[in-house]
């Protein structure tokens, strides 16, 4: 049942309007981000962040703010304080207007809305996910932006063209890369490989250097050689790999923007470039395990968090495998071997018994059967005639 209100309370609150209150969940409405949605997406990512709150849902059309917790951990009086505090600070910063979105965003230009489906590699963390997604819906020429942090994919539709919307990600420290083909789907595949491998590469090295830099470091020696031995054992953690780090925070930095990398480099810099200032004065108090730290746990976090995303993500690269790289086309009564991208509407092709179908299509002449069960479970094999409906992949 909903409680009463407090009144005395809400003389306090100067931000929103407590709509509703029961024991675990509240309902208010905020004024600040009303019809707001770069605000409203600020909002649930700072209230998130705080482990009493389990969930918070925003509806920017009207300003609403429901919000689950825990009344033990949270009471509902410091739950009131820090949304008041909150709403107060998104009120304050300078706003950018609201994100073009809907047909709107395009009638102005003219243009032809277009859609892109890409990955994007080089994402940390939900902020990243967030910062590109704000950026391209501050942009007239975008109508709609969606981009998945999990499957680090995005969905674009506007009136960009691809390759400017390909350099308004690169500006910003990440690596676009198309997927329209089961090639490009391939080579994305590839990549995440690649960089799991090299995520490990980093994490490890960065440990096994930063170990011993933290055994001295925490002993806090006198003996100079033992201060260079430090120097020389940070310098390739904070150099090599802690780089990553540097150049997102130098491409964000060039575009006004900031993320959980310029954090990072900001804290780790000024600890080393201290250091390095502290040595050749021959000061004894030197933070070079604190660099080397900071940059080997997160490098270990996130090798961790790129493991856990390929696994998630094993089912969707055994689709992708399944799908056939060639294709036979009929022409002229010949029989010419193609790749798969090559495959247009309206080209005959033959597909025999044991083979692949390469792509969706429909039965022009032939009887068989075709086993369906990627796609609906079933284990017996559906017959097909002229008519009948084919899907890419089965068998």
């Amino acid at each position: 049942m909903p409680e009463d209100q407090p009144t005395a309370l809400n003389a306090g609150i100067k931000n929103f309007q407590l709509v509703h209150a029961l024991r675990r969940r509240v309902r208010i409405i905020a004024p600040t981000i009303r019809k707001d949605e770069e605000r409203s997406c600020i909002l649930e990512i700072l209230l998130r962040k705080h482990p009493s709150i389990k969930q918070v849902r925003t509806t920017p059309a009207i300003g609403s703010v429901v919000i689950c917790f825990d009344p033990v951990k949270l009471p509902r009086d410091n739950l009131y304080s820090m949304l008041d505090r909150v709403l107060g600070n998104l009120g304050q910063a300078t706003g950018t207007g609201a994100p073009a979105s809907g047909p709107k965003a395009t009638q102005s230009t003219g243009a032809e809305l277009q859609h892109h489906n890409l990955a994007v590699e080089g994402m940390t963390c939900a902020s990243c996910a967030l910062l590109i997604e704000l950026n391209l819906k501050r942009d007239p020429q975008v109508a709609a932006a969606a981009v998945n942090f999990a499957a680090e994919t995005a969905s674009i539709s506007g009136a960009l063209e691809r390759e400017e919307l390909f350099e308004r990600i690169r500006r910003l420290g990440y690596v676009p890369r198309p997927m329209d083909t089961v090639a490009q789907r391939r080579f994305v595949v590839e990549n995440e490989r690649k960089r799991l491998e090299e995520s490990k590469r980093r994490a490890l090295w960065a440990g096994l250097l930063s170990l011993p830099v933290a055994i001295i470091g925490m002993a806090m020696p006198q003996s100079r050689w033992l201060h260079w031995l430090e120097f020389a054992m940070a310098t390739p953690v904070v150099a090599w790999a802690g780089r990553p780090f540097f150049e997102k925070a130098w491409k964000l930095a060039g575009q006004r923007a900031t993320n959980m990398d310029s954090l990072i480099a900001l804290g780790t810099g000024a600890a080393y470039g201290y250091s390095v200032v502290a040595l050749f004065n021959r000061r004894h108090q030197l933070y070079f395990e604190a660099a080397a730290g900071i940059i080997s746990f997160v490098l270990l976090g996130r090798y961790l968090e790129e493991r856990s995303k390929g696994k998630a993500s094993q089912a969707i690269r055994g689709l992708i495998e399944l799908q056939p790289r060639t294709a036979t086309l009929l022409r002229d009564g010949s029989e010419i071997i193609i790749d798969a991208e090559e495959i247009e509407v309206g080209h005959l092709l033959l597909v025999r018994p044991g083979e692949r179908i390469p792509t969706d299509g429909k039965v022009v002449e032939g009887l068989s059967s075709v086993d369906e069960s990627m796609i609906t479970g079933e284990s017996i094999p559906v017959a097909k005639e002229p008519g009948s409906k084919l899907v890419g992949g089965c068998v």
